[in-house]
């Protein structure tokens, strides 16, 4: 049982909690059964998990544990004070699993080019409740490929992971990418570049959208960068009625991605 924060588990753990950990061990951190159960299920390859008395307090929980024995891993058990205090929420269900990162070297696959029709990128979003809810809105309206551009908050911090609802797990994400790298490989494969715009643009209700297209949102206050708005193939915006000047970039997000789903169908 861990009971010291000297234990080499604990610490592990304890530096998944900060983007230089989680980039070092290339390891991310999951907390409670719903994830869990999700990361389980798809088929995410788990590396170390810890539990507590409290997980045992439901059936769900014990059904948690078993499903990793299952897998070949051997939760360790941890006091409820220590887990706590590595936990992230204000209510822990008493389970903390260590998943891998995805490689960066898929940004050079072209499996992950090739296939697919439906881009998001993301350039420089902040708010990790924001990136959560834009992942969990491009799994519901089919987007294949996910690409977080640098400057943007990283996909494994714990809150962007809460609010994603497992769409993490199942979508293809590249994470941490620079410009160049994927403006070429957009280039390469012949993908309609389609950034939002305030200013000059298109009513994105009137757009007319390839077959491939990569949508690009950008920073809440900023939006997106001129890097992007210079490379676009296409600049769209969405009609608002003043005095309102703009929406929330999540929002925005999903009101695109749904006109580009009725267009793709």
């Amino acid at each position: 049982m861990i009971t010291s924060r000297q234990n080499s588990s604990y610490k592990l753990l304890k530096s998944l909690r900060t983007r230089s950990g989680r980039e070092k061990a290339s390891l991310y951190l999951l907390e409670g059964v719903r994830l869990v159960e999700e990361a389980i299920a798809s088929g995410i390859p788990i590396r170390y998990a810890i539990y507590s008395d409290y997980l045992k307090r439901s059936q769900r929980g014990i059904d948690c544990l078993h499903a990793l024995a299952n897998l070949g891993v051997v939760p360790q058990h941890i006091s409820d004070r220590l887990l706590c205090e590595l936990a992230d929420t204000e209510r822990p269900q008493g389970i903390l699993v260590a998943t891998e990162l995805p490689s960066p070297a898929i940004a050079s696959d072209e499996a992950f080019w090739a296939a697919g029709k439906l881009f998001l990128l993301i350039d420089g979003v902040q708010d990790p409740g924001n990136l959560g809810t834009i992942l969990r809105t491009a799994e519901a309206f089919g987007v294949d490929r996910v690409v977080a551009l640098k400057g943007t908050v990283d996909p494994y911090n714990s809150k962007v992971i809460r609010s994603a609802m497992g769409a993490i797990f199942r979508l293809p994400l590249l994470h941490n990418q620079t410009n160049e790298v994927i403006l070429k490989r957009l280039k390469q494969h012949d993908i309609q570049i389609v950034a939002t715009a305030l200013g000059e643009s298109v009513p994105y209700h009137h757009a007319v959208y390839r077959s491939r297209v990569a949508l690009v949102v950008g920073n809440e206050g900023a939006g997106v960068s001129s890097f992007w708005l210079d490379v676009a193939h296409l600049a769209v915006r969405i009609p608002i009625r003043p005095p309102a000047e703009s929406l929330n970039v999540a929002v925005a997000t999903g009101i695109l991605l749904a006109q580009l789903a009725v267009s793709a169908s």
